[in-house]
């Protein structure tokens, strides 16, 4: 659709994807931004997805002058200065507060918090801690469990001995959904609230009928209600047969920008595009999309769903 653009066409420009695969790794993340910045022609990245990976992978762009834009959550990723880091989306530090809110609001008092080790889990449970302590609710345990993890026996006592009404978990959607599903055979029947990295089909999928009233605060809105999101999801549905998952719009979003801040620079070097995405007024899928001088979007929405008859569902409160 960027290189069918008559803008794109009249520039005389031809945008060609370059992809690396970070393995949620940050040293690879480092040896995948290597290779980028390797690359003369690699004008500016749509990445990385975990902050893990992100946070490193940022200063070995900025020595380069790349411009990265990315949907990664972890406050530290902007709050370092660099003036090549872009965040599309929300903070950690908005979507902790939001979901210790939420909580409360479900009546929720007594929580018990698991984390997954990454720069993401820790940040996020951090932030709802917080605000979750300062709203007079009390948390029984605060726990890490590791990646790749597959049997939470011993957590799943020590929870279990706790009697928490809800359990927030902060990481991805393997080791949560293997987690949810060994605490409900377990007998602990309380729901799990999680961030955006559980809000996919695979944790459902994965913790099967036991995932039912577990709930995900998501960056963003439904896609039903982002600007643009009916018609994108048609076309999306319509040339991969499949559902979008959580950050699709996002990462389409991060591309047109790209692509648009090559257009207004009238420039393919690097520095240049690198001031042309701070300096950027999008109207995307997303909605409106404008970075702060730290490199947030000054639109911070969060959403959250619910998982109603075997599928996600907004949350209505």
């Amino acid at each position: 659709e960027l290189n069918a653009s008559a803008e794109a066409k009249q520039a005389g420009y031809t945008f060609e994807l370059k992809a690396e695969d970070d393995g949620g790794d940050p040293k690879q993340a480092v040896n995948a931004a290597n290779s980028l910045v390797g690359d003369a022609d690699v004008v500016a990245v749509n990445g990385h997805f975990n902050s893990g990976c992100s946070i490193p992978a940022s200063t070995v762009y900025q020595k380069e002058d790349l411009a990265m834009i990315t949907v990664s959550t972890n406050p530290a990723l902007t709050d370092t200065g660099l003036d090549n880091v872009s965040r599309i989306t929300a903070r950690d530090d908005s979507q902790g507060p939001f979901a210790a809110k939420l909580v409360k609001q479900q009546g929720y008092s007594r929580v018990c918090v698991v984390d997954d080790s990454t720069t993401y889990g820790q940040g996020l449970a951090t932030e709802f801690v917080k605000a979750f302590k300062a709203d007079g609710g009390l948390v029984l345990s605060e726990n890490r469990v590791q990646p790749k993890d597959v049997d939470f026996s011993a957590l799943v006592t020590k929870i279990k001995e706790s009697k928490p009404q809800a359990i927030y978990y902060a990481g991805a959607h393997t080791e949560g959904a293997l987690f949810g599903k060994q605490l409900r055979q377990a007998g602990v029947k309380v729901p799990i609230i999680g961030g955006e990295m559980i809000y996919t089909p695979d944790y459902i999928k994965l913790c099967g009928d036991s995932s039912e009233g577990d709930i995900a605060t998501a960056l963003g809105l439904p896609i039903e209600q982002q600007a643009k999101g009916p018609e994108f999801l048609e076309k999306y549905k319509k040339r991969y047969n499949k559902e979008p998952e959580a950050y699709d719009t996002y990462s389409y979003d991060i591309t047109m920008i790209i692509g648009q801040a090559v257009m207004n620079a009238k420039s393919t070097r690097r520095a240049d595009v690198k001031e042309a995405v701070r300096a950027i007024k999008y109207s995307g899928v997303t909605g409106d999309v404008s970075f702060d001088k730290k490199g947030d979007n000054a639109q911070q929405v969060i959403s959250a769903y619910i998982v109603k008859n075997g599928a996600w569902a907004p949350l209505e409160n």
